[in-house]
């Protein structure tokens, strides 16, 4: 008889210990399923764990670029919450950086295409009210087809290539920076090379700050390289001076005597775009700035 009742006793013992075996502990390693599960649900989740699962519909703040506070939504399966959603300032809502960024970039395309036309604009603009037109120092920007008004432009010393002897030197006459060969009869090669940007289409009449030291006052000259050989111009026919004189241009052909002139003035009729105007030693040792004008009437002060 007390075999029969040990036995039971012992699997009685068995049975009650099994639960506790089979229970979930804490951090659910080795545990039920289903327990942990339930466990987990009931956890809070912590402000911005996008990783860990939430309630959903549940909303909880956060912070938008520039430190704006925002609002992420978990998501209907309760995998973890959604993008940051920030207000935008131009109205509507946004949750990507990167969209306010684009039109900055529309800003500064727009900025550079008003200054590419403010240049034009201002290269070849022309004062109706005087008879001169404009006058603007440097190159201009080439607008292309016939020319609608009157304008001039000026190059400097410092705008023109320099060969040879030629140097930038500043005139002890007061005309301030020019081209000058310091010593012309040692080393009187090379040249002044202007080459302006015409604007447009027309007649274009070149005025020169050509130096005047009596009978010394002309240079070789051409015009896009022509003609061939290299034609004179003279400054000036008075055999008399001391100084920088505005002079337009002409030419004469090496073997006319002097002021016998072929074309003066000499105005080439250029289309829009650059052009050559070299000046080379012939008896003058200086040159000063040069102007460019559609306007025949035209006489620098």
């Amino acid at each position: 008889m007390s075999r029969a009742y040990v036995v039971p006793l012992t699997l009685l013992l068995l049975s009650s210990c099994k639960p506790a075996e089979e229970g979930t502990s804490s951090d659910g390693t080795g545990g039920d399923t289903e327990t942990s599960s339930s466990t987990t649900s009931a956890t809070t989740p912590t402000s911005g764990d996008t990783a860990g699962v939430c309630v959903p519909g549940q909303s909880q703040s956060c912070v938008c670029d520039g430190g704006a506070q925002g609002a992420e939504v978990c998501k209907p399966d309760g995998t973890g919450f959604g993008a940051c959603v920030c207000d935008d300032p131009t109205g509507g809502v946004s949750g990507d950086a990167s969209t306010s960024a684009g039109p900055s970039t529309d800003v500064t395309i727009t900025t550079e295409a008003t200054s590419d036309a403010t240049t034009d604009v201002t290269a070849s603009s022309t004062d109706a009210s005087t008879s001169g037109g404009s006058t603007s120092g440097g190159s201009t920007t080439g607008q292309g087809g016939a020319c609608q008004d009157l304008m001039s432009f000026e190059l400097v010393p410092g705008d023109a290539t320099l060969s040879g002897g030629w140097m930038l030197t500043m005139s002890m006459l007061g005309e301030g920076q020019v081209a000058s060969l310091p010593n012309p009869m040692m080393n009187n090669m090379g040249s002044v090379l202007y080459s302006p940007d015409i604007p447009c289409d027309d007649t274009w009449y070149i005025w020169v700050r050509a130096l005047d030291q009596g009978s010394n006052d002309s240079y070789f000259c051409t015009l896009d390289g022509e003609p061939n050989p290299k034609p004179i111009f003279e400054g000036d026919c008075s055999n008399q001076g001391n100084s920088y004189k505005w002079a337009r241009l002409n030419w004469r052909d090496p073997m006319a005597q002097a002021c016998m002139y072929i074309e003066d003035p000499w105005a080439p009729m250029w289309a829009a775009g650059v052009h050559e105007i070299e000046f080379s030693y012939r008896e003058s040792s200086a040159i000063g700035r040069i102007l460019l004008t559609n306007d025949m009437n035209l006489v620098p002060p």
